[in-house]
């Protein structure tokens, strides 16, 4: 299944989510189709919520106000899924991103999966992983958030002319794991002549590690086809990409 071209609804659960993340999460989306629906809900009434105040009018977000009726019980959530199953019911989108860190949407993120909807979710490290492989792709928004921060770092000392950070080694050795990857996958799936259809192969990559992102591998965008490009073993690419007959391709070098 292609991820791309999607008419994408994004739900953000502000009790989870602070509004930091909210640009990051945007910028990933854009990737994998057009976002419709941006809806965020909250009792913005609690001091806690103050946070998303810019981000609202900045980016144009539906404010959804959720007055918490009980202590102890989360009617944020609630009303977060009623929505969500109302929208599904409109059938007119064909993908969901659940932006939270809470372990009570995965039923939500397995029912969509069952309509075959694509369903990304965007969260923390601490997000469970039951919510996590519920999700065909899982946006790792604070690691995200600190590699901006770093690549930012590591310009600023470059136009100082400050000696480059030497290489990462849990940088390379992600490079590694997901060169082995890609070959398996290739081994696997590929026709006669060795090649297969890139939107398999990313679909492959995201079944194996659904928080798979360029960025977290030391490329300066998310987009996979000039990551795979720049993948290198000993000075030689490592994967040959091709456009053939308006479809991108892969094949091992």
């Amino acid at each position: 299944m292609e991820i791309t071209d999607r008419t994408i609804a994004l739900l953000v659960d502000s009790d989870n989510v602070s509004s930091d993340y909210f640009s990051i999460i945007l910028d990933e989306l854009s990737q994998y189709g057009k976002v419709t629906y941006r809806r965020l809900y909250g009792d913005f009434t609690n001091s806690k919520a103050n946070g998303w105040k810019s981000a609202l009018l900045e980016y144009s977000i539906e404010q959804i106000q959720q007055v918490a009726y009980t202590t102890g019980k989360n009617a944020t959530d609630s009303k977060m899924i009623i929505d969500a199953m109302d929208i599904l019911y409109t059938g007119k989108v064909d993908c969901f991103c659940l932006a939270t860190s809470d372990s009570d949407f995965t039923s939500l993120a397995m029912r969509f999966r069952n309509d075959n909807l694509i369903v990304i979710g965007a969260g923390e490290k601490k997000t469970p992983s039951s919510f996590r492989k519920a999700c065909d792709i899982f946006i790792p928004v604070d690691d995200l958030l600190n590699t901006k921060k770093q690549q930012a770092k590591t310009a600023g000392k470059s136009q100082k002319k400050e000696p480059a950070a030497a290489p990462d080694d849990g940088i390379e050795k992600k490079r590694r794991n997901i060169i082995s990857i890609g070959k398996r996958i290739l081994k696997d799936g590929a026709d006669t002549d060795g090649w297969m259809h890139f939107s398999a192969f990313m679909n492959e990559i995201w079944r194996k590690e659904n928080d798979f992102n360029p960025k977290l591998y030391g490329h300066e965008n998310s987009r996979p086809i000039p990551f795979f490009c720049s993948l290198k073993e000993k000075n030689k690419a490592v994967f040959q990409l091709e456009r053939q007959d308006k479809v991108d391709k892969i094949k091992i070098n």
